[in-house]
């Protein structure tokens, strides 16, 4: 959400009115999302010394909720969103530390030195560059460090799909790859069971919430390995992993099919929209005896004999 949008909403909700509603509900989010992080975190942590990471942190909403943490830590935020990092700047830095990424890795920052990391509503968007940025992140984290990701399925099926949820059909399967950020871009539906097999080979899954925010909440700690993305994108022995990728062919082939539906039906409406402002002009009208008099002489150079 960029400065406009976020003062727009701020407005509203100041005036009543439902972008109030949404305003209030964006700012909610906040907090909850702390509480559910601090939630995840083992009993013993703290945040004396640490160096933490907020991967695809927008314009700071949950940042500038650890301004407190910030006198004991050093935090980042890193987005891909030029306007989202100029918010963040002017609005919290310092204490916090921001800086634009770009859509592939790396990131830039030093390898082995971060704590903790989180991706709150990152990998649910995340298309072929997944894998590299979980590789990138497993990178950035010291030896033991903890990640704090998200991912959507069981319960975004019906909305992002339009069919109820089955996980044996699903590994990670990506959909709406038309739709532009704006839109909130693509969608990826993850399983839990696809998670634990590849995500679990560069990292140990310690706790998987049930749902918080419609996601899982997967807390991670980095495992002592080498990986790459080859590494993690390898198939397990698994036949739901063959299924997976046919049912996702079958998905994208739908989406595809309205596509075209949707686009046919918008020429046929423009050209009915362009015919009518057409014949309504006064060229048209003005015309209309000579196109009748050329129909007429048409009509009897047919029916002459040759």
């Amino acid at each position: 959400m960029t400065r406009e949008n976020m003062e727009q909403l701020r407005g509203a909700y100041e005036d009543g009115g439902q972008l109030a509603a949404a305003y209030q509900a964006w700012e909610a989010k906040g907090p909850e999302t702390k509480s559910a992080l601090l939630e995840l975190l083992p009993d013993d942590w703290s945040f004396d010394g640490k160096l933490v990471l907020d991967f695809g942190c927008g314009t700071g909403r949950t940042l500038r909720h650890f301004l407190a943490e910030a006198d004991a830590a050093e935090f980042w935020g890193v987005d891909v969103g030029a306007e989202y990092i100029k918010a963040l700047q002017d609005a919290l830095c310092p204490p916090m530390h921001a800086m634009r990424c770009e859509v592939e890795p790396p990131l830039g920052l030093e390898y082995g030195s971060f704590d903790l990391a989180w991706a709150i509503s990152v990998f649910t968007h995340l298309t072929d560059n997944s894998i590299p940025w979980l590789v990138e992140l497993h990178r950035l984290l010291k030896p033991g460090g903890l990640l704090i990701a998200t991912y959507i399925g069981r319960w975004n099926s019906e909305y992002a799909a339009g069919e109820p949820w089955n996980e044996d059909l699903v590994g990670m399967n990506v959909l709406q790859h038309t739709n532009g950020w704006d839109r909130g871009g693509p969608i990826a539906l993850m399983s839990d069971w696809w998670v634990r097999a590849h995500w679990g080979r560069a990292f140990e899954i310690l706790e998987v919430t049930p749902r918080v925010h419609n996601m899982r909440w997967a807390l991670l700690r980095k495992r002592d390995v080498e990986v790459t993305p080859e590494d993690l994108a390898r198939p397990e022995d698994d036949p739901r992993e063959y299924l997976s990728v046919r049912h996702n062919l079958e998905q994208v082939r739908r989406e595809l099919e309205f596509t075209q539906a949707v686009c046919e039906k918008l020429i046929v409406d423009v050209r009915r929209d362009v015919r009518r402002e057409y014949e309504g002009s006064l060229s048209w009208r003005v015309t209309r005896p000579l196109r009748t008099a050329a129909r007429i002489a048409r009509s009897l150079r047919s029916r002459s004999p040759a």
